[in-house]
């Protein structure tokens, strides 16, 4: 696995990788939130910069409002309700919300709104899986497990929005 820290404009990002698949992204406006003090403040620096510079450029697009999909290859591990969750997710257009019970309806399973609520806030790579596109069913944003909590929830919609 490989890692980068990279800056778009006053966010820093910090992308785990292997060498053609994301498969986890932090996003926080302080860069030392981003280095872990076990282990050396040398970045690992891979052979596969390409990738990450990939996803560095759509990440950056998107924050331009010149990127409304990303087509950014991923592997997310975990269960196949989260999976199915998160490809649900991931298809809610730009600018466009759904709530948490549609989600749950989609997935075929009308009751479980709360565990797609879990999904969400389990989602390894917020951002290129919109999860912040998802919210109550009363219109409320509801929460947010990625750095920022709900006000980069709203600061997300909101950018799309323009």
């Amino acid at each position: 696995m490989y890692q980068k820290i990279f800056q778009i404009d006053h966010l820093h990002f910090k992308i785990f990788y292997s060498k053609d698949s994301l498969l986890k992204l932090i996003c926080t406006h302080q860069k030392k939130d981003l280095i872990d003090p076990q282990i050396s403040l040398n970045i690992t620096q891979s052979s596969n910069l390409k990738f990450a510079k990939h996803v560095q450029e759509q990440l950056d697009a998107y924050f331009q409002r010149k990127l409304k999909k990303f087509d950014i290859p991923y592997s997310i591990e975990g269960s196949a309700f989260l999976k199915k969750a998160l490809s649900q997710i991931e298809k809610i257009p730009y600018g466009k919300t759904k709530s948490y019970k549609q989600v749950a309806n989609l997935v075929k399973q009308p009751s479980a709104w709360r565990a797609v609520g879990r999904a969400s806030g389990a989602n390894p790579i917020p951002i290129i899986i919109p999860c912040h596109r998802v919210i109550k069913s009363s219109g409320d944003l509801g929460g947010y497990s990625g750095n920022g909590g709900v006000l980069f929830k709203s600061y997300l919609q909101l950018l799309e929005k323009k």
